[in-house]
């Protein structure tokens, strides 16, 4: 049966990742693996590759004309995947009272304000409003202050925050500074309190007042608004007219509408927190924590290089689980996994190695054999699913058997890997000797790799009786190559086992068509001394018939270092 979807899906996203300095093996197990999971209906699974993608791998995903997986340095959780992206954000030029309303709507305790262009100005909360309100603060700002009668708003503004009509004028979107005085005396005594008072440019509030609304015409305002809904004579509106002066009519009484006044300002004008930390959707959630958890605010803002808002954090969000889960091939162990893996949950293991891994907080699915290729054991998985792989998935999968047991010559291969090489060869319709000679090439890493790329090409690192150390293997079929680059392979690899603080390193080359391997050392004088192989003039030990690093190296080593103390 072929590959088909069904619309089961994950309830989140699911990365499928190898061990990091991949091969063949890990990255193609990775690769059909997620296609398995796709066709049961796991749609939001993906796979990745740790660090740079081999060339091997490369070429199979070029020979079967497959898109390969994206490459990652770690899966290290960044502010982008807990950010809200889709946040709500209060226009500048929004008044305060519409702005006090989002916030009331969106039940949050701050939201950030942004101009047209979207580009963040601050942040607006009830704190920062009853700052203004109450002008207190070593920064209070008189104009900014939420008392007193001066009002930055424009009339505009003023109309839709009063919900008011307009019987003269046209309500213009300038923004002024208005002094705001209520009629609530008598003519001659209001007169008087005007004059002594050196408005520059007042705003009149009155109710059922002819005499007063005639009165303040004569005097160049520029706003006169009329309270409670009170009727206004024909000519007061034909004068305000003459005189250019909007009259704005409102149900509200006065002193709904000098509380209002206050909030027609725009939001921008708002004593906004500006010392909230701005975090960048790259920024590491690890690094930022400490930072965000110490801070008295609770929302943060996400820009981008030109300071335009991407999202909001808000410390709720670094409490809660994982934004993704891992599943892992090929390694189980987290020091042998891609960065950021400890902060991840994992959730399903394919496996052929040793268990190494710690507990996990919750069960999972882990599968794991004594066979030769990690492919081997997703192919049986497909199999007891009841699903065939798709031709191209089946060369896939063909591809990181034959390399991981070098074409069935490596002591790790079973009759397992055998008998599933032999089935996916009929699927695909390619032979596993083609494969490999496909395979094999590719340049040589020796001649072609810088010394740090052969080492990290396939390092796994290993902590077993007190010691620390990795073990790197390469597959090379001109041995004289590492002749030649011995030293500075070997200046490299002590350069790492200084900066990884190691007690050893060792690097294998692998000549497959010959059958065996050599062996360069650095490191801790008593473990490499007590190693049981012959040792060449130059220093390289000899390993015939020694393919794998897994069942013949690994174990070698680790009986050397538990017969060996450490100092």
């Amino acid at each position: 049966m072929e590959l088909r979807t069904r619309t089961q899906t994950e309830s989140r996203p699911v990365l499928i990742s190898g061990h990091r300095n991949p091969d063949v093996d890990s990255v193609m197990a990775a690769y059909a693996l997620a296609a398995l999971k796709h066709a049961l209906g796991h749609a939001n699974v993906t796979p990745i590759c740790p660090g740079l993608m081999p060339e091997r791998a490369a070429w199979v995903f070029r020979q079967f004309k497959l898109q390969a997986p994206q490459c990652r340095n770690d899966v290290y959780v960044r502010v982008g995947n807990i950010m809200e992206e889709n946040c709500r954000a209060i226009p500048s030029d929004l008044s305060l009272f519409e702005a006090v309303k989002m916030l009331k709507e969106a039940n949050a305790p701050a939201l950030p304000v942004v101009d047209s262009q979207r580009k963040y100005l601050g942040i607006l909360s009830p704190f920062s409003l009853l700052s203004d309100l109450l002008n207190i603060g070593e920064n209070a700002d008189a104009e900014k202050s939420l008392t007193g009668r001066t009002v930055y708003s424009s009339v505009s503004m003023i109309q839709k925050v009063l919900q008011a009509e307009s019987l003269a004028g046209t309500p213009d979107e300038k923004l002024r500074h208005f002094d705001a005085f209520v009629a609530a005396m008598s003519p001659e005594f209001f007169d008087r309190h005007l004059n002594s008072a050196h408005a520059s440019e007042p705003l009149i509030i009155v109710g059922d007042r002819p005499e007063i609304h005639l009165r303040v015409l004569q005097r160049p305002i520029r706003l006169l608004i009329i309270t409670g809904n009170c009727p206004v004579e024909s000519s007061v509106v034909e004068l305000a007219k003459f005189r250019n002066v909007t009259i704005l009519r409102t149900a509200c009484d006065s002193a709904t509408v000098i509380r209002r006044l206050k909030f027609s300002s725009p939001a921008a004008n708002a004593s906004l927190n500006r010392t909230a930390a701005v975090l960048a959707r790259d920024d590491m959630v690890r690094e930022i924590r400490p930072r965000i958890l110490s801070s008295p605010e609770d929302v943060f803002p996400v820009c981008d290089h030109d300071g335009r808002l991407e999202g909001i954090v808000s410390k709720a969000s670094l409490s809660a689980p994982a934004p993704f889960a891992m599943i892992l091939v090929d390694h189980n162990e987290i020091t042998q996994g891609i960065p950021g893996l400890e902060e991840v949950p994992v959730i399903e293991v394919v496996d052929h190695h040793r268990i190494g891994m710690k507990p996990t907080a919750e069960p999972i699915k882990f599968t794991a054999d004594v066979v030769g290729s990690t492919c081997t054991l997703v192919a049986g998985m497909y199999r007891s699913a009841g699903l065939r792989p798709t031709r191209e998935i089946a060369a896939v999968l063909l591809s990181g058997i034959v390399t991981d047991t070098l074409l069935f010559q490596s002591p790790t291969t079973t009759l397992l890997d055998r008998d599933t090489a032999a089935w996916l060869e009929k699927i695909s319709g390619t032979s596993a000797g083609d494969l490999m000679k496909g395979l094999m090439r590719i340049d040589s890493p020796l001649a072609v790799k810088s010394s740090p790329e052969v080492i990290d090409a396939d390092r796994k690192t290993y902590m077993e009786n007190a010691y620390r150390f990795a073990l790197s293997q390469v597959e090379e079929n001109n041995l004289e190559l590492l002749h030649r680059r011995q030293a500075e392979l070997r200046k490299e690899m002590e350069r790492i086992m200084a900066e990884e603080k190691l007690d050893f390193i060792g690097l294998m080359v692998t000549d497959p068509v010959r059958g065996n391997s050599e062996l360069l050392m650095a490191g801790s004088p008593a473990i490499i001394r007590n190693l049981p192989y012959r040792k060449r003039a130059d220093g390289l030990f000899m390993l015939p018939g020694v393919l794998s690093r897994k069942k013949q190296l690994l174990p070698q080593i680790l009986a050397v270092t538990g017969a060996v103390p450490k100092l």
